[in-house]
């Protein structure tokens, strides 16, 4: 007769899990979902008052995830996108249809999925429903929009209810294995503190907030739990013909360019501000005609937006700063 199996006794206590100097130093640092703006492995908020842009923020983000495309000159990781809807679908698809015309790129159906219902962050069985979504659909970047909607039935102000909500997005984010889960959320009458318990930003890795209105807002990162904290963007609304919607952009306010100008700058940012581009490229995506085009052409690169990095025969244009 055959010994039995012995079982491995199965390990108790922390030590198994505590790291010495060495193994502390061999940890990988962060790495970026959106470069100097989003790590992956992390929690974040994007907090502000109502008519800030959040939303459009967010949907910025997770299309330039889902597609690789890059966030204002920023190298993106393309990934698969979940966006949590909690506030319903309606009017989605036109501000996705307005940010795929604005950059000339069409998001692929199957990286950018949507649940059109909120997610109750206080259930159990339904975090663990997402948590089995998100881990067999190999999610990497999960959107809820907004934390409010996720959380019925608890108290936005209470530390113990706000504390459930964190625990559960952090939960989430390790179904996406190196992922991130951001929610979007808002601050008070006073515009500038974030509404409810302090226990949300205390809780996240992350946290940008947004001021202004729809004409132009500052995006503004107030923690980051690696790396520096300052991280500013100036954005504006606009709107983009034939889809009842529109997109941010960076704010052109202040440098008083002409229609044209201002026109060929935002064909550039779309389609060139972390490559960079030649003449001839930004020509061709600017639907303008020639003599129009290099006077805009040059009314940039007088007014320091863009700089010329080649030389005067073969010129090749970059923005002068990404932020």
């Amino acid at each position: 007769m055959s010994a039995p199996i012995q079982l491995p006794t199965p390990q108790r206590g922390i030590s198994h899990r505590v790291l010495d100097r060495s193994a502390l130093a061999d940890l990988p640092t962060p790495s970026p979902l959106i470069a100097r703006t989003i790590d992956l492995g992390t929690v974040g908020v994007v907090a502000g008052y109502w008519g800030t842009l959040k939303s459009f923020i967010g949907l910025s983000w997770a299309s330039s995830a889902a597609t690789g495309f890059a966030w204002d000159g920023r190298a993106v990781e393309p990934c698969r996108v979940l966006y949590v809807a909690a506030e319903g679908a309606y009017g989605l698809h036109q501000r996705l249809s307005a940010w795929e015309q604005h950059r000339r790129t069409v998001i692929p159906s199957a990286e950018f999925l949507t649940l059109p219902e909120p997610v109750n962050l206080g259930s159990e069985d339904s975090v663990n429903q997402v948590i089995e979504f998100v881990a067999s659909e190999r999610i990497r970047f999960a959107w809820f929009d907004t934390l409010a909607k996720c959380m019925p039935g608890m108290d936005e102000n209470s530390s113990r209810d706000m504390g459930v909500a964190v625990s559960s997005l952090y939960r989430i984010r390790a179904a996406t294995g190196d992922g991130a889960v951001a929610a979007i959320h808002h601050t008070g009458k006073d515009k500038t503190t974030i509404r409810g318990s302090s226990a949300l930003e205390a809780g996240v890795d992350w946290v940008y907030k947004t001021e202004g209105d729809a004409n132009g807002i500052q995006l503004s990162r107030t923690k980051r739990k690696d790396g520096p904290v300052e991280d500013v963007h100036r954005l504006a609304f606009q709107a983009v013909d034939g889809t009842d919607s529109g997109v941010v952009v960076q704010s052109q306010e202040g440098l008083g360019l002409r229609p044209n100008a201002d026109e060929l700058l935002s064909h550039f940012q779309s389609h060139f501000s972390l490559t960079g581009a030649t003449p001839t490229q930004l020509f061709e995506v600017s639907d303008m005609p020639k003599s129009s085009f290099y006077r805009a052409l040059s009314e940039l690169v007088s007014a320091g937006v863009i700089q010329n990095h080649g030389t005067d025969k073969r010129a090749f244009y970059k923005e002068a700063s990404h932020g």
